[in-house]
């Protein structure tokens, strides 16, 4: 169709529906241009890139007070995200972004770029290091003019546009960024998490915000199972749900994703991972009773599913080496996790990690202890059961599998009451069985706070009840 014939006929549709809604009286000015500038947007994706597969993905048009944009623009073979695009309301005057500066600068903290536009004004944010810059389609003058679609079109319009659609992101990451993109995400859920936790029922804007406030109300009843009554303010709930939704997909793509995967293929995978029934002696149990809450209680427009979506995405479009997948250091993904989302907390749970080389002393030395008192005794002989009431990224119950020299059926439990940390002791165990085999010792890890009361004896019962939820 060419450049110019999609952008002159999207000012003559664009025209057309702005003139008509005003005379009607029944004029909605942010939803005014909302199908021509969706034809447009696929018209130019098709023009700029005919040899690739582009989706423009119109969001739900009720978005809450989260103020998400309404168009997602990805790639269908790689999942690359080329951008998002919000619209608002359309007016002759100079468009303001001063409003939207915060939204801004969330977007290109993910990588992603973003467009505002009030249908005329378009308001490109590139990338961090640029600042946001607003093209015109056609002056703002010239909106008195009888026919929009003659009026000299700008030329940068199509340079930024072309930009826009260049270039997906995220680019391919190593295993710091990814982890520090993950928070970046984690971080913003729990905010909008926390914003709905706040707001009364009966306070709820329309029936989307009180669907959601419905659900985290069902949510709290999964999350303080894992928490003392201490714990149970709205901050700590929205922090909690923020921090096992976004590593179950995080563990889904470490753990089941292959390295060659297509990202097509591994976008299959995380779904199914958080879809799928509950299979028994499965991992992170309390993370999936959470994912399959949501699957079966949230509209697929409820802002946490499309957060969900954009972090499967991402995650999808990432390429892990297997060395990266086989050799993590943990220690530095949970402190790099810290660092993006919230440095508080390791005060508040006193989340400091125990280096190797002294995980691996204190197990050869309570061995050697065992061994002298014991003559004949080892930590690991059959049906021994061995904790470790604050398990963090699993350091000590590594060093318990990897200094075993047989193979026997000793239990090993672990504790642990952050969900981050709680996620990479899964992971380091499901690394260990790729590296060593499925060995016979039976490993159950739990999220949890060890000083609650109800947790004193929850180690007498982990490895004979196998009702228990952990």
């Amino acid at each position: 169709m060419g450049y110019q014939t999609i952008v002159r006929k999207y000012l003559k549709t664009l025209q057309e529906q702005y003139r008509n809604a005003a005379n009607s009286g029944q004029y909605t000015a942010e939803l005014s241009y909302r199908v021509p500038l969706d034809t447009m947007e696929k018209a130019l994706a098709r023009e700029f890139h005919p040899e690739e597969h582009i989706d423009v993905i119109l969001e739900p048009a009720t978005q809450g007070r989260a103020g998400r944009p309404d168009w997602r623009i990805h790639n269908q073979d790689t999942m690359g995200i080329y951008g998002y695009i919000e619209g608002k309301g359309l007016s002759n005057a100079p468009f303001d972004m001063a409003p939207y500066a915060a939204q801004i600068e969330k977007y290109l903290a993910l990588g992603h770029k973003l467009i505002i536009t009030d249908g005329i004004d378009f308001v490109f944010c590139m990338d961090k290091e640029r600042e946001p810059k607003v093209i015109s389609i056609i002056s703002k003058d010239r909106m008195g003019a009888r026919d929009w679609f003659t009026q000299p079109i700008d030329p940068r319009f199509e340079i930024y546009m072309r930009e826009f659609f260049q270039n997906p992101s995220p680019q391919q990451v190593n295993e710091a960024k990814l982890v520090e993109m993950v928070a970046i995400r984690t971080r913003m859920l729990a905010d909008d998490i926390l914003e709905y936790a706040d707001i009364p029922i009966e306070e709820a804007m329309n029936d989307d915000e009180r669907d959601m406030i419905r659900l985290l109300q069902g949510m709290r009843e999964l999350v303080y199972n894992h928490n003392d009554l201490k714990l149970r303010t709205n901050k700590v709930f929205a922090d909690f749900t923020a921090q096992v939704i976004m590593f179950c997909l995080l563990y889904a793509h470490r753990v089941l994703c292959e390295p060659d995967d297509l990202p097509v293929e591994k976008e299959r995978k995380i779904y199914a991972y958080i879809r799928e029934d509950l299979s028994a002696g499965e991992a992170l149990v309390p993370f999936r009773n959470i994912m399959l809450y949501l699957r079966d209680n949230a509209d697929k427009s409820i802002c946490i599913n499309q957060r969900m979506d954009e972090c499967i995405k991402f995650l999808s479009f990432v390429k892990m080496t297997e060395q990266q997948l086989l050799k993590p250091d943990y220690h530095q993904l949970f402190e790099l996790f810290l660092s993006k989302y919230d440095a508080k907390s390791r005060f508040d749970f006193g989340a400091y990690y125990t280096p190797k080389v002294l995980a691996d002393f204190v197990v050869r030395l309570t061995n050697y202890v065992v061994s002298q008192n014991f003559p004949g005794k080892s930590i690991h002989d059959d049906g021994n059961t061995i904790m470790d009431p604050c398990c963090g990224t699993g350091s000590f119950l590594e060093e318990i599998i990897t200094q075993e020299s047989g193979d026997s059926s000793y239990n090993l439990c672990g504790i642990e009451i952050l969900p981050a940390p709680y996620m990479l002791a899964n992971y380091r165990m499901a690394v260990l069985e790729k590296q060593r085999g499925k060995r016979k010792n039976a490993v159950k890890i739990i999220l949890a706070n060890t000083l609650c009361w109800k947790r004193r004896i929850i180690c007498q019962k982990i490895f004979l009840d196998t009702t228990m939820k952990c």
